[in-house]
């Protein structure tokens, strides 16, 4: 990237920054409500979830309010179309307008339901900031920013009107497929190294290239992983695990269901060994789902699951990294057996250390075995044979 190119990035950035300061969904709101009838702003504020308020029925309004569900409902549809008929409508509109429409051209024309919510954020990212943006999204800027409904392919989401639908699916259907042609775990770049490679890229590149709407060539292919990105998050089919890897949302390795699983996870994320009360509060850190996991249930899984190695008092390392299973003893046979030579003290300690988290006086009352380890003349070890 040549510096002219890096101040331009820098420059977007700061004015993507200013863009998303100067749209507070909750200000918009109480703005809006202010030129409506007390009545008008509490049944919307009630149904919608509201200026603190709790999302309620049509049904529970009615009652409040003595009059049909069905009279709520109308009362409802006129009264967004009030708001969009206000002389301030279009100034209020236009600072959230203008900044979900460059954040989804961000991330080419389309974002799944929940993932355009959590980046437009907020500073404290409270509830009622969340249903204020889905207010706005779902009643304001509904003839500008187009829903997705979920299908058998897709989960709800929103799209830029220039996007086609049709070309969306496309491409989610060439990204689970090569997923499910790898049957592994990837991650956004290999992915999308993968998706250059493949015909259908080649055949629509031009056509997936205009999805990053307002970005150069260079920029886009600085950040057509974004847009990958994206594409994954709306697929039904395709999820992210906590280490950021993609697969099929089927996979215990993407969402894990299992308590041994959860502990698979939580060990490559922080990739070390860890005592198993460490485990299990990573894994409610984490919080998989709403089941808590406890030290008593953690420690049996891994003792039950060949993929953990026990490598001190309590520590568990994933087997995968090298560690093997067995004594301090055990380790000392197969340290020396696979040596070409006899060890010094410190060789075999080194070695053993290696593979296990323990003092180095346990390791010194091994080597005293006489039965299986043989000390030579020269000070140095060898096996008992």
């Amino acid at each position: 990237m040549n510096e002219q190119n890096s101040i331009l990035d820098k420059i977007i950035e700061s004015q993507e920054k200013q863009q998303a300061a100067s749209f507070n969904p909750n200000e918009l709101i109480v703005n809006l409500l202010k030129s409506l009838s007390s009545k008008e702003g509490d049944i919307l504020a009630r149904r919608f979830g509201l200026l603190g308020k709790q999302k309620e029925t049509l049904e529970q309004i009615g009652k409040y309010y003595n009059i049909t569900r069905e009279r709520i409902r109308q009362i409802e549809m006129a009264t967004v179309k009030k708001i969009k008929e206000l002389k301030n409508f279009k100034q209020e509109i236009e600072a959230a307008e203008h900044h979900i429409t460059h954040l989804l051209e961000n991330y080419g024309g389309v974002m799944e339901h929940n993932f355009i919510l959590n980046e437009i954020g907020s500073a404290d990212d409270d509830q009622n900031h969340y249903q204020a943006t889905q207010f706005i999204l779902e009643r304001l800027l509904n003839d500008r920013i187009e829903s997705i409904k979920p299908d058998e392919d897709l989960l709800a989401g929103w799209r830029l009107p220039t996007v086609p639908i049709d070309l969306v699916k496309q491409v989610v259907k060439e990204l689970v497929g090569i997923i499910e042609q790898e049957k592994k775990l990837l991650t956004i770049q290999e992915l999308l190294s993968n998706f250059q490679q493949r015909d259908f890229y080649k055949d629509y590149e031009q056509k997936i290239i205009s999805l990053k709407l307002g970005a150069d060539k260079e920029r886009l292919a600085q950040e057509i992983d974004k847009l990958v990105g994206s594409y994954l998050k709306i697929s039904k089919r395709a999820d992210q695990n906590i280490l950021g890897e993609w697969g099929l949302n089927s996979w215990h390795t993407v969402i894990p269901k299992r308590m041994s699983d959860k502990i698979y996870l939580v060990l490559r994320k922080i990739q070390k060994p860890l005592h198993f009360t460490e485990i299990t509060n990573s894994i409610n850190q984490v919080n998989f789902d709403k089941k808590t996991a406890y030290p008593a249930t953690i420690h049996n899984e891994l003792i039950l699951d060949d993929r953990y190695v026990l490598v001190g008092r309590g520590i568990y390392a994933l087997k995968e990294w090298g560690y093997q299973p067995g004594t301090v003893m055990d380790i000392i046979v197969d340290i020396l057996s696979k040596s070409k030579q006899p060890l010094t003290k410190e060789e075999v300690v080194k070695a053993v250390l290696e593979q296990r988290l323990v003092r180095k006086s346990t390791i010194y009352l091994a080597l005293t075995n006489k039965e299986k380890i043989k000390k030579l003349d020269e000070g140095k070890y060898t096996l008992n044979q």
